[in-house]
């Protein structure tokens, strides 16, 4: 899909034609998965070469962030489906270009549709460099949305976790803990994306001061080092909480061992109580001709009596050093 959008924000019709020159005023091309038939349209609209999906995906910094044949190319890696419990990281690409920005991706960050949707109102005679930057400012701000959201829920998880110890049954304790192991990945997973996202768009802004593009721009570099602030920001804060969620999970990991070790110390209680009644009810099940104590009429019930008392006694005692 080719989208179009020129100065002020406004949604063009993409030209049936694929000789037909662009409009003047289009400053945005989008192209979201597009089909090679569509690279190619984007290319002949544009004049230049449009970076294929395995190029978005090389790691190497001169493969991400590179000028070209008087185009700039930059490629940045944003956190999407953040919402899920599967946060996913997407590489976009970004081609300035003849003064228009265009856009390559193959998944649909949030932060784009925002974008998109304010346009009308944020656009006011830009060019693509404008837009880039304030595209990139959505998208910091998108990051900064999903660590508040991810700050919130695992202040709320952490709350639960510690009130389980109040819980008078183990088991069930144990089982919901271990439930919440994986919603701590979950968090784990989409802090670790928001912050490979930071790292990556950090990058791009710091590249875009030194493009020769952005020479004598004195606002857009004003810009772009705000947002360089904005993301070390951020990127101290997704520390933060990355912090939280280890000791979140350490304190998870600790309370399940307390409450496995208090179903071994009840065990371990019963089977010292049941100890001694057991030794003394061997002892009188042994095929002896000479125990006399055996033919008396007091025999049985002072055996039960003495089986009696000996697992009494270390019940009480056990009871006042108030381990079970």
């Amino acid at each position: 899909m080719i989208r179009l959008h020129d100065s002020h924000g406004i949604l063009l019709d993409t030209p049936e034609d694929r000789k037909a020159a662009l409009p003047e005023t289009v400053c945005w091309i989008d192209l979201v998965h597009p089909t090679p038939e569509e690279e190619l349209q984007a290319e002949k609209l544009i004049g230049v070469e449009v970076p294929s999906r395995d190029e978005l995906r090389d790691i190497e910094p001169s493969s991400r962030l590179y000028i070209e044949n008087g185009a700039a190319y930059l490629t940045a890696s944003l956190v999407w489906k953040s919402e899920t419990d599967f946060a996913e990281i997407a590489d976009v690409g970004f081609m300035l270009a003849g003064g228009r920005l265009v856009t390559i991706r193959y998944a649909e960050p949030k932060a784009f549709s925002v974008f998109a949707a304010n346009a009308t109102r944020e656009f006011s005679g830009l060019d693509g460099r404008d837009v880039l930057t304030r595209l990139i400012e959505t998208m910091i701000d998108r990051c900064a949305e999903v660590l508040e959201n991810r700050s919130r829920r695992i202040d709320a998880l952490s709350t639960e976790v510690f009130s389980r110890g109040s819980v008078k049954n183990p088991e069930a304790v144990t089982r919901d803990l271990e439930a919440t192991l994986g919603v701590i990945a979950s968090h784990q997973r989409t802090i670790a994306k928001v912050r490979e996202s930071l790292m990556s768009l950090s990058r791009v802004t710091g590249f875009l001061q030194t493009m020769p593009e952005m020479s004598g721009e004195k606002v857009l570099k004003q810009r772009c080092r705000a947002m360089g602030v904005d993301i070390q920001s951020l990127s101290e804060h997704a520390d933060f909480i990355s912090e939280n969620i280890i000791f979140l999970l350490d304190a998870s990991l600790g309370l399940i061992s307390v409450q496995q070790n208090q179903v071994m110390k009840v065990l371990s209680v019963a089977a010292m109580i049941f100890l001694p009644p057991t030794f003394i009810g061997t002892v009188y099940g042994m095929n002896f001709q000479d125990m006399p104590e055996l033919s008396q009429p007091w025999a049985y019930p002072t055996a039960l009596a003495i089986m009696a008392a000996s697992a009494l006694g270390p019940y009480l005692w056990f009871k006042r050093k108030g381990w079970f």
